[in-house]
């Protein structure tokens, strides 16, 4: 996978199998990952997690942040604003130095990468020159030239966002795990982040960091 850039009280510890519930969304399926080769199931039990979101708005920042930690059990799981000043925020080296005063041993990002408008043409009902090949060619041909019959088709855009979810272990300072997933025309920030979380769960069962039985 292309790895893009990024920025770089104890309970029981956090074993993220049982963080995020339970089923699998057809939504926001992590379409490539890649898991450190040295990580283990043991690279993931994390104490206390920081939970960032990196998007342009605020508001949808802490959005974000607020669905993913709640549903981060077993653990303390701390939305970054609650942690992290706005004179901070584009600085890791203060991030990095209040994460380790707090006690933070874990790190879970999620970074919008892309949003893409695709456009696409719905023919509404198929008309009966699709019935045949001759109909079908007659038709087509007819098309490039301009003198088919409208059949009450409609053009759509759709748009594709694109986000990266990253794991880090704080006390190594090391790459865990890294997803990228993809949804289309997402409208509920809240479902939306709920679906991420249950196919990350998914794919780090998939790439062997987590295991079914531990459910």
């Amino acid at each position: 996978m292309k790895l893009v850039k990024v920025l770089s009280l104890k309970i029981f510890p956090l074993l993220l199998i049982i963080l995020f519930g339970f089923g699998c969304s057809q939504s926001n399926k992590i379409t490539d990952s890649w898991v450190n080769p040295d990580a283990t199931k043991e690279s993931i039990k994390f104490n206390k997690v920081a939970v960032f979101g990196l998007v342009m708005k605020t508001a949808n920042r802490k959005i974000i942040e607020e669905e993913l930690a709640r549903r981060l059990v077993n653990t303390i799981a701390v939305p970054s604003y609650k942690v992290v000043s706005d004179d901070d925020i584009s600085k890791p080296d203060a991030i990095k130095a209040k994460l380790a005063e707090q006690g933070f041993d874990g790190a879970l990002i999620l970074r919008l990468v892309d949003i893409e408008k695709r456009e696409s043409y719905s023919p509404g009902v198929y008309p009966s020159y699709y019935n045949s090949f001759g109909g079908y060619y007659g038709y087509s041909y007819g098309y490039m030239y301009g003198y088919t019959q409208d059949y009450g088709g409609q053009y759509m855009t759709d748009q594709i966002v694109t986000a990266e979810v990253v794991i880090y272990s704080l006390k190594s300072d090391q790459l865990i795990w890294t997803g990228e997933t993809m949804s289309m025309n997402p409208n509920d920030l809240e479902k939306t982040i709920a679906d991420l979380s249950e196919n990350v769960k998914q794919a780090l069962i998939d790439d062997g960091l987590l295991t079914k039985e531990n459910f």
